[in-house]
Parts: C-alpha cells; structure tokens; sequence
C-alpha cells in the first residue's frame, strides 16, 4: 500500500490539495506497528496491509515534500 500512497500523495500536489487525514485503522483492523503493543497489528486484514513505522515515517516525509500535512487518525479496534 505505501507505493499507492505515495502516488496518491503525488496527485493530490498536482491538484494543490494540502492535507491528508490519514485513516490508519479502522473498527475492524489494526495495521499500524505499535512499539508498546507490538501484537495489535496482528488484527490487521493481511500482513501486505500493514504499516511499520518506517512506513508511515516515509509517507510523512514524501508528503512534507510536496507540502502536503498529514493527520492521522488511530481508533482503537471494537470503538464504537
């Protein structure tokens, strides 16, 4: 998914379009790595639909070179 990001993240400089609100999980999957609780994304739907820190620290630097901000949003799995 990171290379579909970062092409979304193209487009949206093309289209001057400046922020990005990240969904990073969702009521049904976790696929964010979590260095407190490294077990979490374990519920996330396959293991190619997970992002590592590295991955999200890669989608945040792409994006501030285009000058685009991102906000994440991180709910916990089961929030209602």
């Amino acid at each position: 998914p990171v290379p579909a990001l970062l092409a979304v993240l193209d487009s949206m400089a093309y289209a001057k379009l400046n922020t990005l609100h990240w969904h990073l999980t969702d009521s049904q999957s976790f696929p964010l790595e979590s260095r407190r609780n490294p077990g979490l994304w374990a519920a996330a739907w396959s293991d190619s639909e997970r992002y590592s820190a590295g991955d999200v620290r890669e989608v945040v630097r792409h994006a501030g070179r285009l000058g685009i901000r991102v906000i994440p949003e991180v709910d916990m799995p089961g929030h209602a």
